[in-house]
């Protein structure tokens, strides 16, 4: 087993947040389809839900939902589960994903695993009423890295050869809250967050992970040109990682890439993903305001 004493330390976290999680009221009028399987394999992880807004529509602009957690805990449950029927609120139909752990499987399963999801979702768009004209991604924290790197694969030639992504589809816009962007930068001094190294050597499955050849494959930064989708940033100045968002704004300038950025100030003390998080009224504010980015960059704002 690869390090198993940061691996107890991880099930301890995971069990504590399993303790104290106190899920939200589910609106009566739910219309959720749970458990689909995007590969035919049988595996949890290979799971999705999609969850429909109150109004009914012919065709339904999609938001898929990446989980946080480090890249090796939680899963489309609970608070991601609470998260992903706030987003459906709108008028999106949420797309809430499981994906496999890198105490499962190394870097890059994890990114494969949501190009998966893009291929399922193209697949059976017509049974599931989905608009592939309005495809959107939301992530948080490890989420939002690989929404971000989504990003990247779909308008980088480099990475489609590298991850042999062929499909010619369209992500309008993308959410990425409290993520990091490149694991050089991550592990800068400004960056101020527990068990980074920790993190990065279990997701690549070595301590010597800046040799691998897929870890050339794996910066947003490096990796951002003039077709990257637009793209909403949200972070706090307090344990998390405004200094990576910083950094990712300066790229996403270079490259003249709309973008919006909300860095909340570390006195408000709002915590590392504090937006999934119901006791926290900033958590909404944020939530309008990925909304309304976007609701920019649908195709046909119809009445939203």
């Amino acid at each position: 087993m690869r390090y198993p004493i940061k691996k107890m330390l991880i099930r301890s976290i995971q069990s504590m947040v399993e303790k104290t999680y106190h899920p939200m009221q589910v609106p009566s009028d739910l219309n959720m389809i749970e458990n689909i399987s995007y590969i035919e394999d049988g595996l949890v992880e290979h799971k999705l839900d999609i969850i429909y807004p109150p109004k009914r529509q012919e065709k339904y602009p999609i938001i898929i939902n990446i989980h946080g957690g480090a890249f090796c805990m939680n899963s489309k449950e609970m608070l991601y589960r609470d998260y992903a029927i706030k987003l459906s609120r709108n008028q999106f139909a949420v797309v809430n994903i499981n994906y496999t752990l890198s105490t499962k499987e190394v870097f890059p399963k994890q990114i494969e695993d949501v190009l998966e999801v893009l291929k399922f979702i193209s697949n059976k768009a017509n049974m599931y009423q989905l608009d592939l004209e309005n495809i959107f991604i939301v992530g948080d924290s490890a989420g939002a890295y690989l929404a971000a790197m989504v990003g990247c694969i779909i308008t980088s030639p480099k990475l489609q050869m590298y991850y042999n992504w062929k499909l010619p589809i369209k992500i309008r816009a993308i959410a990425s809250n409290c993520g990091m962007f490149d694991f050089d930068t991550y592990m800068q001094k400004d960056v101020q967050f527990p068990m980074r190294k920790g993190i990065t050597e279990i997701l690549f499955g070595t301590k010597e992970y800046q040799k691998l050849e897929s870890y050339g494959y794996s910066s947003v930064l490096k990796y951002i040109n003039k077709d990257f989708p637009p793209i909403y940033i949200m972070d706090t100045g307090l344990y998390s990682f405004e200094m990576e968002a910083r950094r990712l704004e300066k790229v996403l300038i270079e490259n003249h890439i709309e973008h919006q950025i909300h860095i909340y100030d570390k006195y408000e003390k709002l915590p590392h993903a504090f937006n999934i998080m119901e006791k926290y009224a900033q958590g909404e504010e944020a939530l309008e305001e990925l909304f309304r980015f976007f609701e920019r960059h649908l195709t046909d704002k119809g009445d939203l």
